[in-house]
């Protein structure tokens, strides 16, 4: 049941905020002066010339000068988002140098102290447009340079041999995202696997994604609850194979956070949002730096919301606060500080699954859920009013980059993360009869805790013989992770209806009845990488790179009893590309990358193997692409791969028990489409298709052989349109999405194959004022404009619909 309206006499946050935004352009245009948009730039101390040809590659500008101009002299390390004035003025101060703009150039001449009486320098111009240069600020714009976590040394995306999708935090601003499964309607390879309401989990490229391929900044955090957005620059989404990159992980992919760093002109922006059930949230974003030459940075985030959704009486409330600082000492060294806790108290639903009706391999159950379908929808869940539970997530986390020599720098980094809460639900505990008639369930293990530590030491730097240049970076690190939760209390508490809700007192079971919190499971990763791209020349690049990893993993702990060692393995896993740049803005390229993942813990007592670890399952994959930078700034990717990874199955005993098994493989082939970017000066998309044949093979069950994995479309499309209307209406512009999917499998043997859907968005966007000055931002969308009835996954059985028509607003003043 969708909520009733507020009463005409009541002030809806929704119209609250509409209301406040509308107010706030009456400032004078005064307020709003323009400003150079600021840049996102990381180069290091290194020869002067170098430094210049750095900064015209990350800023998109074009450059050329003699080099006996600059021989001899070196740059002063820029790292941070400014204006490029400003970079150029901190790279020069030191040379003998200085530069300024004038009339859209950038000239570069002998400083006043150092032109009487010296040699004559000639003068360098450097052009470029502050458009494109405004790109590689991940915060700002539709197409991202560079993925701060596809690899070890942040390369260009247009120079890595595999496929990535960098999201900003612009365009999540414009979608008015609130979650991970907002943000990856944005590329078809991804589809929802967990509903948004419990935690963000995804799928990529038909792979669910675990607790092993979540990453803050490069390093493991656990996402067993809402990842907050509102300090993230961008969410980094890096498709394929990364063991490389990250050890022990999904053969689908990573998706990494991106922390917004601190700005080094002074950032003051409120954010109101609101949405048509009554959420409203407010969020204070504050940048800048201090000290006598600007060395201490600061990047602080607070937030608070009150959470709810078209669920019926759905409520809960979230507390935010983040700290990012870093410290410039001298010429070389930089510290950084990252800190963020997150207080979410929340109702506990469960949404409908096709084990509510029975076994997915029981053609009868499967035949019951899709008569029941009928009667469900968006708003159907098992839940009470009581099953309140109680989030607490903190992250803490250090780095420490050494400029070693002009051309190498170390960086040592580590993190702590900890994600404590009570868990408190209750769903079926039998099946659903026909008239919606089940016996519910209480589920109640408090004290959960989930931590990650990592330690990690990289090297990069580039290395020059026989007009070759190796891009080198190696290193080792230390992964683990605890997961610890208590026997808890799983018990039936009496008869409620799916169709006409009664509720149930909850009983009178408390931490005594659940037992201590113990050790249940811990995974150690140790490990030692090394990569190189070889630059033969202008076209023609080599990519290498292994890991070698030690794997430890611990399981089948009790109160009692210790978890003890289930497995102790290690692993080399190579990954090669070879590149090949018909022209300085398109890249072809071939790879080939070998991997490993976690295997699965049994948790549950109707499993023969109950408590088991799973030994870890390997995986290959092949991939060729291209990429084209097109237009203005527009970045076009083709990726054609196929991955074979060993495949996990629940064996049915036939007594009704089962048993977790390792058999099988699981093939993916398919191709991906994407573009983004600035098209023309009115209009930026995100837009791409994908379609994925995937199938299990070579499995001792014939039922499974040839069938589809379970959530996992055949193709999907995706198109987001941002129009400015400047000509006819100043700071003005119209924005729309259109979603379409394929058909999903809800079981294993595929007796049941969920429609596809068309799906849109739309929406509006007011600014008044410029970037850099004091400006209001004013946002209105609607999410599913045709409300749509759909299922938006299907992973492991469930029947999770995509959220109804709803509309969404927000204001921002930024001063």
């Amino acid at each position: 049941m969708r909520l009733s309206p507020p009463s005409r006499y009541s002030c809806h946050p929704l119209a609250l905020a509409i209301a406040l935004a509308l107010g706030l352009p009456a400032m004078p245009h005064a307020l709003a002066a323009a400003s150079a948009p600021p840049v996102a730039l990381d180069i290091p101390a290194q020869p002067l010339g170098q430094a210049l040809n750095e900064l015209a590659r990350q800023a998109g500008l074009q450059l050329s000068f003699p080099s006996t101009l600059v021989a001899g002299k070196t740059s002063l390390p820029v790292s941070g988002r400014m204006p490029a004035q400003q970079a150029l003025d901190t790279m020069l101060a030191t040379s003998g140098m200085v530069a300024s703009v004038r009339d859209g150039a950038v000239v570069v001449r002998p400083a006043p102290e150092y032109a009487a009486g010296s040699l004559a320098v000639p003068v360098v111009e450097v052009t470029g447009k502050a458009e494109r240069a405004a790109q590689d600020d991940p915060e700002q714009g539709y197409r991202s340079r560079r993925s701060s976590s596809a690899s070890f040394r942040g390369q260009d995306l247009l120079d890595t041999p595999y496929s990535n999708t960098v999201l900003g935090a612009e365009l999540i601003r414009d979608q008015l995202a609130k979650t991970l499964i907002d943000v990856v309607k944005n590329d078809p390879s991804v589809t929802p696997s967990d509903d948004p309401h419990w935690y963000d989990r995804v799928n990529i490229r038909g792979f669910y994604l675990g607790v092993d391929a979540i990453y803050r900044d490069g390093l493991s955090i656990n996402d067993q609850g809402s990842i907050a957005l509102e300090n993230k620059a961008a969410v980094e989404i890096n498709k394929g194979l990364s063991a490389l990159r990250y050890g022990v992980t999904s053969p689908g992919g990573t998706v990494n956070y991106a922390v917004k760093r601190p700005t080094d002109t002074p950032l003051r922006a409120l954010h109101l949002s609101a949405d048509e059930y009554g959420g409203v949230g407010l969020h204070a974003d504050l940048g800048g730096r201090a000290g006598a030459s600007g060395e201490f940075g600061y990047r602080i985030n607070l937030a608070g919301e009150r959470l709810r959704s078209h669920v019926d009486t759905y409520r809960g409330e979230k507390r935010f606060a983040s700290g990012f600082f870093d410290w410039r000492i001298g010429e070389r060294l930089r510290l950084e500080l990252d800190l963020e806790h997150q207080r979410l108290d929340k109702l506990s639903i469960r949404a409908p699954s096709l084990w509510w009706w029975g076994w997915d391999e029981d053609a009868a159950a499967v035949a019951a859920a899709q008569a029941a379908f009928s009667r469900i929808g968006p708003e159907t869940y098992a839940w009470q009013t009581w099953a309140m539970e109680p989030n607490r997530q903190t992250y803490a986390g250090a780095r420490a980059i050494y400029q070693l020599a002009p051309d190498w720098k170390a960086t040592l980094a580590v993190n702590y993360s900890k994600l404590k809460r009570d868990q408190n639900s209750s769903g079926v505990w039998s099946t659903v009869a026909p008239d919606g008639e089940y016996e519910a369930d209480l589920y109640y293990s408090p004290n959960q805790e989930r931590n990650n530590r990592t330690q990690q030491l990289i090297v990069e730097g580039d290395l020059r013989h026989g007009g070759v240049r190796h891009e080198l970076a190696f290193g080792a690190d230390r992964v683990r992770r605890d997961m610890t939760w208590p026997e808890g209390v799983n018990i039936p508490i009496g008869f409620d209806n799916l169709y006409a809700r009664r509720g149930l007192p909850r009983p009178a079971a408390g931490p005594a009845e659940a037992g201590p919190s113990f050790l249940r499971n811990r995974v150690l990763q140790t490990s030692a990488f090394v990569t190189d791209t070889v630059v033969l020349n202008e076209q023609w690049r080599l990519f290498g790179g292994l890991r070698h990893t030690s794997l430890k993993q611990y399981g089948e702990g009790s109160a009692t009893t210790p978890a003890s060692l289930q497995y102790d393995e290690s692993a080399l896993n190579p990954n090669l590309g070879l590149m090949f740049k018909p022209h300085p803005r398109a890249t072809l390229y071939a790879s080939y990358a070998e991997g490993i993942e976690q295997g699965g813990l049994v948790n549950d007592p109707d499993y023969t193997n109950d408590g088991e670890v799973l030994a870890p399952l390997e995986s290959k994959q092949v991939e060729l692409g291209a990429k084209w930078e097109l237009g203005a700034d527009t970045l076009l990717s083709l990726a054609l791969f196929e991955i074979d990874k060993g495949l996990e199955i629940d064996r049915n005993n036939g007594n009704g028990t089962r048993t977790r098994v390792q058999d099988g493989r699981q093939v993916h082939r398919g191709v991906e489409l994407t573009a983004s970017g600035q098209v023309n000066r009115e209009l930026r998309l995100v837009a791409g298709a994908a379609y994925l044949h995937a199938r299990i093979d070579e499995t001792d069950n014939p039922i499974l052989v040839g069938k589809k994995p379970r959530g996992v479309p055949s193709w999907q499309a995706n198109l987001y349109a941002d129009y400015a209307l400047g000509r006819w209406v100043p700071g003005l512009s119209v924005n729309g999405g259109v979603y379409a999917s394929g058909k999903k499998a809800v079981d294993e043997r595929n007796l049941w194959m969920a429609s596809g859907y068309l799906r849109f968005d739309a929406g509006l966007k007011y600014v008044y004022g410029a970037a850099g000055g004091q400006r209001v931002v004013l946002r209105l969308t609607v999410n599913n404009l045709a409300d749509k009835r759909y299922l938006s996954s299907t992973t492991w059985g469930s029947l999770q619909f995509g959220a109804p028509r709803t509309v969404l607003a927000s204001a921002s003043l930024d001063f």
